[in-house]
């Protein structure tokens, strides 16, 4: 049975400097199903070179969302609404949020008007359904693992090769993140491999334990997420890849105590990792904390790989912006500043439905490097020059 593509399109009035593309129904299309390779990150690249390519080159279907200010760059073969077009019931939805590098505004904090960016594109996508599960991922702590504690040391008497068999750990990264670091940095595509300023900081800031536990730069978005769980638009609420200390940092500045708690472990089984360590587990337990695991990237997209993407399909030649910068300023490319990845289970059969991608991308105005400078009138330089041309 051919899937049919809707044709949408509609006159742009004002082309803004952001963008949000979602992807097809990852369960029903096979383009990116045949290119499927285990990696969120090459899944997500897969899933939106698709359907800019069905949205822009083989079909036309794009609209303006005066209301979100941006421009929607839509998949022709996933419908809106998607839950209520296909008469879904007794489902489940899951939604994991990734606050990319540039979603830090000029503070170094996370913007909380993401979240709000973000739910409403995932109830344009999917209808006015309530979300079972939503996760929230911040790049700077996914990309850079804080350093385990070291194991206790075995008693002298006992035999060190019965208690515990050796295990070898991958090389230490240049930025002594710890193995977990260099774990995570091996599978990353090379594409994903470019970190943002702030997150270097978070790298070299584990040295500080002050630094590295201070959680207040997240609390806004923290509190962005509890707010939509009372309004009762989200059931439970859960956060990514927090160590120990991180989690009771957050817990006691926010007054906030999630639901669930997402760690990374890894895929290849010659990796010795566990993220799962008996203080955190003591933790969770106590404050009744439900432990999760992924298997997620760690740059799950990159500036560039967006930026290749928008120059491979023409986005910003196809719809240039109207919108002028001040003098000595120009508009930068765009950035990817939040991915989200959503999924819906029929409960009654346990079978997942739909999934797929939601990206927002947006570029900044910056100085421009090729900017002419303002000659500055000095009289007393004017008049000596004056006089020296006409001595003898």
């Amino acid at each position: 049975m051919t899937r049919r593509r809707v044709k949408i399109t509609e006159r742009v009035p004002i082309t803004p400097r952001k963008v949000v593309v979602y992807t097809d129904n990852l369960m029903t299309s096979t383009g990116v199903r045949d290119q499927a390779t285990g990696e969120s990150s090459q899944d997500l690249w897969s899933s939106l070179a698709d359907t800019l390519n069905k949205a822009l080159v083989i079909s036309t279907s794009f609209r303006f969302d005066p209301e979100l200010n941006m421009l929607e760059i839509l998949d022709p073969c996933n419908v809106r609404n998607n839950i209520h077009v296909n008469k879904l019931t007794n489902y489940a939805v899951s939604v994991k949020m990734y606050l990319l590098p540039a979603a830090a505004h000029t503070d170094d904090r996370p913007a909380s008007l993401y979240i709000r960016q973000a739910m409403a594109c995932v109830e344009r996508q999917l209808g006015s359904v309530k979300i079972d599960e939503l996760f929230i991922s911040f790049a700077d702590i996914t990309n850079h693992f804080p350093k385990p504690p070291p194991d206790p040391p075995l008693p002298k008497s006992a035999d060190r090769e019965d208690q515990r068999p050796p295990t070898k750990l991958a090389a230490p990264p240049k930025n002594n993140g710890g193995p977990k670091s260099a774990l995570a940095s091996s599978r990353m595509p090379n594409s994903s491999r470019a970190s943002s300023s702030h997150a270097s900081n978070a790298a070299a800031s584990n040295t500080d334990p002050h630094a590295v536990y201070d959680m207040t730069r997240y609390l806004k978005v923290w509190r962005a997420l509890n707010r939509l769980k009372r309004m009762g638009k989200v059931l439970k609420i859960g956060v990514c890849d927090l160590s120990k200390p991180q989690l009771e940092a957050l817990c006691e500045q926010s007054g906030i105590v999630p639901d669930m708690l997402q760690v990374h472990v890894t895929n290849d089984p010659t990796e010795d990792t566990n993220p799962l360590d008996d203080s955190l587990q003591k933790l969770a337990k106590l404050h009744d904390i439900s432990i999760r695991t992924h298997t997620d990237s760690t740059g799950i997209l990159s500036d560039r790989t967006f930026q290749n993407l928008a120059a491979d399909f023409k986005i910003n030649e196809r719809f240039p912006t109207t919108e002028v910068p001040p003098q000595g300023y120009k508009i930068d490319f765009m950035k990817p500043r939040w991915v989200v990845s959503y999924s819906v289970t029929l409960k009654n059969r346990g079978l997942v439905s739909n999934r797929g991608y939601i990206a927002m991308a947006s570029s900044d105005c910056v100085l421009d490097p090729n900017r002419t400078s303002r000659t500055i009138f000095s009289p007393s330089a004017n008049s000596s020059s004056s006089s020296a041309s006409g001595s003898p």
